[in-house]
């Protein structure tokens, strides 16, 4: 075996391979690079020679190696240090639990870093670091870079300050149509991509075979009768919306999950128009049909258990009255029958057919080959403890769970450190079977496997290339797809195939036709301005709103705040709420003494609502008219304006325009108010009322004003109280009762 030959690559650690080198070579060439190929070609050995390239031609340069998670992220490091030929302390890796400090340290004095993208847009808006001094900059997993995705922003950074960086991207797979694919390469600044697969002639000799099999069953007939109930229900609910013209037939096969979000949309956007109260019904019968639609899926693919899951859930959200959607589905009589069917096969134990099949499938590879490790993919969580129980009756199948960090439902997530020890575990042997959903599909270092089976397809090709990227590293692999006859399984399979041809397809074109977006040239960031500072409380650091107010000329300073969430001047202030958060936080009460502390420390408060107002009246059960009395008082009683802004973006144009108004030519030197500060006499009279039992700020200007001094409204009788409007003789009792109460700090 040949090896690379190279002063900062360890002699003897990577085998020689021309496809990677020649790779390496082109990158160089052409500049920033997407590279697609499947997990088994040794993405990460691109990466390293691309390294050991830059230090060598720069001793200086620092690298950046950018991964979707920790697991992820110390596994690269410790890649990087098993291969270069450099000091190992100059190899570090950054996550969340690495204190802010030592990462400001680690960004000056090392040469290789390997990070989470979160970390890096924080530390970013936290100015701690920059990149000038970085040649190389990795994004592994690159078709997440679309949206909000934090590679989007950090690359926008990236170009602003070093255009000269040398972006690569890798991926397994960035999408299946040519517009994803080009948003991937303009968020990321790509000018040349290289493709490689694993039938390509030079790369042939180096891949495993991973042989892939389908293993088809037959829905029983008291599943086809559940289905059938469903189905009805699904169709009436068409028949009505067909008949508004909101619904374009009422085949039923027409419309899967992603035409009933359309409808949906189609729904929303004619409410806008024309305020039409049959719409509102029209939205409820289409959250219906979709929330059947899942029901539909879980007969078909999942089982009884799920399924059974699935409808307590649906009759949780209609007893709350959570859902008018819920209570229309639990209340029909074709859904009372599906129900009843449901718990009578839970009672008999009677489970999808799949579940013999799987177990079968695994005890047939473990007696062949009892050393062997299997994954088995499902996309649902309820169903993965249904299935470890059902596998682990068999004394041959050592079986785990693995699933995400969230808690959902009753279910606590497993945490990292758990993941990781589940991992180790699979790793030594103590578990033979690995029972998980999508969290295993990407960004963890799973142990190498001989089998990988989906207990159903998936329609994208994204998630299918990385499923079956788990197994075949390191020997033949196999990979098994379970798959219900008739069953929306079968339209997802061909789909995920048909989308996986059409990528490679697609990426061929763009190469051959160098059809890549344009790059900007940036030039406009390189241009100075009157610098304006802006206060950033840092539980907003996570918000689109700081991000877009990075992109502006201005200072982002963050650290909390006790008061608002951006101070823009001495006298400026804003509490920004989303609608929903907005609501929340008039039910809880946090809300008006927010306003309080705005309006006892800052001149010029304000409120941002950032959302469609109209949505005000619609999210919540509250009513209209409470809704409105309580933004009236804010401007009135708390004298606090109120500016809506349609989204995140627009709200950081107001704070940047107002900031900039408020700083230029004035003092720029903002301070920061940390509680009460001194108020006016009436202010501070005011204040003191309203620390009184349920009383407001309107109610203690009343007070005031009828006893015209504190003195006064401490000698008022009960009777005397209640001649105030609103005051009423409870309210009067307690007031009465604290200012006469003897004062035991022990009672």
């Amino acid at each position: 075996m040949q090896y690379i030959k190279h002063p900062l690559i360890k002699e003897n650690s990577i085998e020689s391979r021309e496809y990677q080198e020649t790779l390496t070579a082109k990158i160089v060439q052409k500049g920033n690079t997407l590279v697609v190929a499947p997990t088994a070609i040794g993405k990460t050995i691109i990466a390293v020679l691309l390294t050991a390239h830059k230090l060598q031609e720069n001793n200086n340069s620092k690298i950046l190696f950018l991964a979707p998670t920790k697991p992820l992220v110390l596994q690269h490091e410790k890649s990087f240090k098993k291969f270069l030929n450099i000091n190992e302390e100059d190899i570090v890796a950054i996550t969340g639990t690495t204190k802010p400090l030592q990462r400001k340290e680690y960004y000056f004095t090392k040469k290789v870093i390997t990070a989470t993208p979160q970390t890096i847009e924080n530390d970013i808006l936290n100015g701690l670091i920059t990149f000038k001094d970085f040649n190389l900059i990795i994004f592994d997993e690159a078709h997440r870079a679309i949206g909000d995705y934090a590679y989007v922003f950090i690359n926008l950074q990236i170009q602003k300050q070093n255009q000269n960086a040398l972006i690569v991207a890798l991926t397994a797979s960035p999408g299946n149509q040519e517009e994803k694919i080009q948003d991937v390469c303009r968020n990321l600044s790509i000018t040349n991509i290289e493709i490689k697969n694993s039938e390509d002639k030079d790369v042939k000799q180096y891949v495993n075979e991973i042989t892939v099999d389908w293993v088809k069953v037959d829905l029983p007939e008291k599943f086809l009768e559940i289905k059938n109930y469903l189905e009805k229900f699904s169709k009436e609910q068409l028949i009505f919306l067909k008949e508004i013209n909101v619904a374009i037939t009422f085949n039923k096969k027409y419309y899967n999950r992603t035409r009933i979000l359309e409808m949906q949309r189609k729904i929303i956007a004619m409410i806008k128009d024309n305020q039409n109260p049959i719409m509102y019904t029209a939205m409820s019968r289409c959250a219906a049909l979709l929330k059947i639609s899942h029901a539909e899926e879980l007969i078909e693919t999942q089982g009884i258990t799920a399924l059974k899951k699935y409808f307590e859930k649906l009759e949780e959200e209609s007893e709350k009255g959570k859902s008018k959607a819920a209570k229309q589905i639990m209340s029909h009589e074709s859904i009372k029958k599906a129900i009843n069917l449901t718990k009578e096969l839970f009672e008999n134990k009677i489970q999808h057919p799949k579940y013999k099949e799987l177990k079968k499938i695994v005890l047939e590879q473990l007696i062949q080959n009892p050393q062997s490790k299997i994954i088995v993919f499902n996309q649902y969580r309820d169903s993965i403890t249904s299935i470890v129980s059902f596998l682990e009756e068999e004394k041959e199948i050592n079986v785990s769970k693995f699933i995400g960090q969230a808690t959902k439902r009753n279910e606590k997530g497993m945490s990292q450190k758990i993941q990781q020890q589940v991992l180790t575990d699979l790793k030594e042997g103590k578990f033979n079977v690995l029972v998980t959903t999508s969290v295993a599909e990407e960004g963890l270092d799973i142990p190498a496997v001989e089998m990988v089976i989906f207990f159903e397809p998936v329609p994208s090709e994204i998630r299918t290339i990385q499923r079956r990227g788990r197994t075949g590293r390191f020997g033949k692999g196999k990979n098994i797809i379970l798959m219900t006859k008739n069953t929306r399984d079968e339209a997802y399979y061909w789909a995920s195939k048909a989308k996986e041809k059409n990528m490679k397809t697609v990426l061929t074109k763009m190469k051959n036709n160098n059809i890549l977006p344009e790059q900007s040239t940036l030039a406009n960031f390189s241009q100075k301005s009157e610098e304006i500072i802006i206060f950033v409380d840092s539980r907003e650091q996570a918000s689109s709103v700081a991000k877009e107010l990075f992109e502006k000329k201005c200072k982002i300073i963050m650290k909390p705040l006790n008061i608002g969430d951006y101070v823009l001047s001495q006298d400026v202030c804003v509490e920004r709420k989303t609608v929903e958060d907005f609501l929340n936080s008039m039910i809880d009460g946090r809300l008006f003494n927010q306003l309080i502390d705005l309006r006892e420390n800052y001149p010029k408060p304000l409120v941002i609502i950032e959302g469609n107002m109209n949505d005000l009246y619609k999210i919540r059960n509250m009513h209209r008219n409470a809704i409105i009395g309580a933004i009236t008082s804010i401007a009135l009683d708390y004298n606090v304006p109120i500016l809506n802004t349609k989204d995140s973006s627009e709200t950081a144009e107001y704070l940047y325009v107002i900031a900039k108004r408020e700083q230029i030519a004035k003092e720029k030197d903002i301070r920061i108010r940390m509680g009460r500060k001194g108020l006016t006499t009436h202010e501070q009279q005011q204040y003191i009322v309203e620390g009184f039992p349920l009383v407001g700020p309107l109610m203690a200007k009343k007070l005031l004003e009828k006893f015209e001094n504190i003195k006064g409204i401490i000698n008022a009788s009960e009777k005397e109280l209640i001649e105030i409007e609103n005051m009423g003789l409870k309210k009067a009792k307690k007031i009465k009762k604290i200012l006469e109460e003897k004062y035991e700090p022990n009672k």
